[in-house]
């Protein structure tokens, strides 16, 4: 049996939208990457990364792919539409992932 891990990306994304979120932000404060979940324009911290940690390096990498080309994932039986964004925010990378119900 072949199993098949969650990226870093589609776990965080996965967790915004059970949460009813409509993105995904992340940005850069004090050697962590902070992750938000964003509803109408606030934003819930779900995660804190080691910006220097595998996890935190393999999520900027998932999120200037999804920033190039948008891609989708299914949640909880329904198909969803990634769109991102890098911008910058403070001297450094700042991403934006917008989730739409397809």
């Amino acid at each position: 049996m072949v199993v098949k891990h969650k990226s870093v990306l589609e776990r965080l994304a996965s967790e915004a939208i059970r949460l009813g979120a409509d993105a995904l932000e992340v940005e850069y404060k004090g050697g962590c990457e902070e992750v938000f979940a964003v509803k109408n324009g606030i934003g819930y911290g779900i995660a804190r990364l080691a910006s220097s940690s595998p996890e935190a390096v393999s999520l900027r990498d998932e999120l200037r792919s999804v920033a190039r080309r948008r891609q989708r994932m299914a949640v909880g039986g329904s198909e969803y539409e990634l769109r991102g964004r890098v911008y910058e925010s403070f001297g450094e990378n700042a991403f934006r992932l917008e989730f739409r119900r397809v």
